[in-house]
């Protein structure tokens, strides 16, 4: 009956494009039915999944700006500075609205680009506090960046919200400026007073955002300047809330008194099966909201381009899913050592390989999504990719989705297993140096952490075999804590094969490396080199200092015989 009533509620919320989706759960959770829960969508949520996010057509963005304050806004993007502009949103026009681009990464790539395809903030509000669509005050064009396939994102959020976790709204988006087609966006709600109040009771909590430059592991560290990787965005400036909070995850056992320890185990759920490491998960533990309302703190999902293999992400061990040792992410470490939550974060992951990620699920989807939006991909002017590579990445989300399904559900089952020694299941970005390459076909590249940029020949292909080229050019990946061994049938290195010691190449463009695993990445044929560990090093260095040592010793003997 409650798997009735699961598939109902997702039937539902694709029905109404999710929009509402947290209020038909807690009304079928209830024992409403469906006519009633289907009544608790408010007429300002009809209005949104209708006019602004209508996940069942792709809806025109058009913003009219003076010619030269766009063209300096493209000229200085990095800056991120508002301008002035009328905006027509599927028909609801609205004069002096704020736009800027934004981002992070995919903000520093385009800037070293030849492209000029910015992700866009609108902001009503900005300069009239009153101005809103249908509640919501500011919107992100997402430029899907990375993503070849357009739909990572997407497909992300419907996941989470098939979960019940808190997901700010979105869809499909043509974006035109003075009149000129740009691109083929996705648009998503900025998380705010509209989206607090559809899924909490109030909006007066303290509302803090991880940055992209530190973010946080949230470890406790007692004052709360010192969370340098933590935005406050809205509510209480004293942050004694947060310390209460970080103090009881990191050095007390009662954290339900200060987590919503459910929701907290969705979220990391969600970023273990989508193998998404630009998460909380990886080395930039960023990507992620912290809402508290009355004491307790939420986590709030953002921000997935990267999801489903962007960053390789395959064979993560869903009890050690993080990029480094696990001691350092307290949320997952903590939650994980109490059997009680780490078995209902077992039942969460088997609620959504059985449920939306089931294969024949979730390629129909992707299928249905496809069909949807395959005329404006082919027609999109600024794209990042070409059409073919577009089609290749569809049927690699399916791929990956079917790996991560047979590997999750190996571990769940104890033939396979879910941790290692606390190291971390590895993959995605930082921990290694990062790879250089050849920059490809004037496509954007992919820039690791610190800096780096690669060959971007096709979309990412998560079952590569190590060091050599996967079916469309890319690297593939070496499973973490790799010893000497044979290939796995797919071309993947199973656990106990590759090299000793080291993460190694991820499946990505541009080549990056997984924490040890060093490397140059790929060049214009896509063939990735995989380094020499320090050991060997140390002995190739030694072996030349030999070298040129004899080199000397011969010199100065003929120098003497002479």
């Amino acid at each position: 009956m409650k798997a009735k009533a699961g598939a109902l509620l997702l039937s539902i919320c694709l029905a109404f494009g999710i929009t509402g989706c947290s209020a038909l759960q807690g009304s079928l959770s209830n024992g409403a039915s469906v006519t009633e829960a289907k009544s608790a969508i408010s007429d300002n949520d009809r209005s949104l999944a209708e006019k602004v996010f209508n996940k069942d057509k792709v809806v025109d963005v058009e913003i009219t700006i003076n010619p030269d304050d766009f063209q300096n806004m493209l000229d200085n993007a990095s800056e991120e500075q508002y301008n002035t502009a009328s905006v027509e949103y599927n028909g609801q026009k609205f004069d002096n609205v704020a736009v800027r681009t934004k981002g992070n990464l995919s903000l520093r790539s385009v800037v070293n680009s030849d492209s000029d395809r910015y992700s866009i903030k609108i902001a009503f509000d900005e300069y009239i506090s009153s101005q809103n669509l249908f509640g919501v005050t500011k919107i992100n064009l997402n430029n899907g960046y990375s993503d070849a396939s357009y739909m990572r994102e997407l497909l992300t959020y419907e996941l989470a919200e098939s979960i019940g976790l808190p997901t700010p709204l979105y869809s499909f988006v043509n974006v035109y400026v003075n009149g000129e087609l740009k691109g083929f966006y996705l648009a998503v709600e900025q998380i705010g007073d509209s989206y607090l109040k559809r899924h909490f009771s109030s909006t007066y909590g303290a509302l803090y955002k991880a940055n992209g430059g530190t973010g946080s592991e949230l470890t406790y560290l007692e004052t709360i300047e010192s969370y340098i990787g933590l935005d406050l965005k809205s509510g209480a400036k004293d942050g004694n809330a947060l310390l209460e909070m970080l103090k009881e995850l990191n050095t007390g056992t009662d954290y339900e008194k200060v987590l919503d320890v459910d929701e907290v185990l969705k979220f990391i759920a969600l970023n273990a099966v989508t193998g998404n490491m630009d998460s909380y998960l990886g080395s930039n533990k960023h990507n992620y909201y912290l809402y508290e309302d009355k004491g307790v703190f939420s986590i709030l999902p953002w921000d997935y381009n990267m999801a489903f293999g962007g960053l390789g992400g395959s064979n993560i061990l869903i009890d050690e899913p993080t990029q480094g040792t696990l001691a350092d992410r307290p949320l997952v470490d903590k939650l994980l050592k109490v059997d009680a939550y780490k078995q209902r974060y077992h039942d969460i992951i088997s609620e959504m390989i059985k449920g939306y990620l089931a294969k024949d699920v979730f390629s129909a989807r992707v299928q249905q999504i496809a069909d949807l939006i395959s005329p404006y991909v082919e027609k999109d002017p600024s794209a990042f990719y070409t059409y073919d590579q577009y089609t290749q990445a569809l049927a690699q989300l399916a791929a990956f989705n079917s790996q991560q399904i047979d590997s999750i559900t190996k571990q769940l089952d104890g033939t396979s297993p879910s941790a290692g020694n606390g190291s971390g299941s590895g993959g995605g970005m930082g921990g290694g140096r990062q790879g250089g390459g050849n920059r490809g076909n004037a496509q954007v590249q992919i820039q690791a952490a610190v800096g780096g940029q690669g060959n971007q020949n096709a979309p990412v292909v998560p079952n590569g075999q190590n060091g050599q080229a996967a079916p469309n050019g890319q690297n593939g990946q070496v499973a973490p804590n790799a010893q000497n061994g044979q290939v796995a049938p797919s071309g993947q290195m199973i656990p106990g094969g590759g090299f000793e010691g080291r993460g190694g190449l991820e499946g990505r463009p541009g080549g990056g490396f997984g924490p040890g695993g060093q490397g140059n990445g790929a060049g214009p044929t896509g063939q990735g080199i995989q380094q020499g560990s320090t050991k060997e090093a140390i002995t190739s260095g030694g072996a030349l200092l030999l070298l040129l040592f004899s080199c000397l010793v011969i010199v100065f003997y003929k120098r003497k015989r002479l």
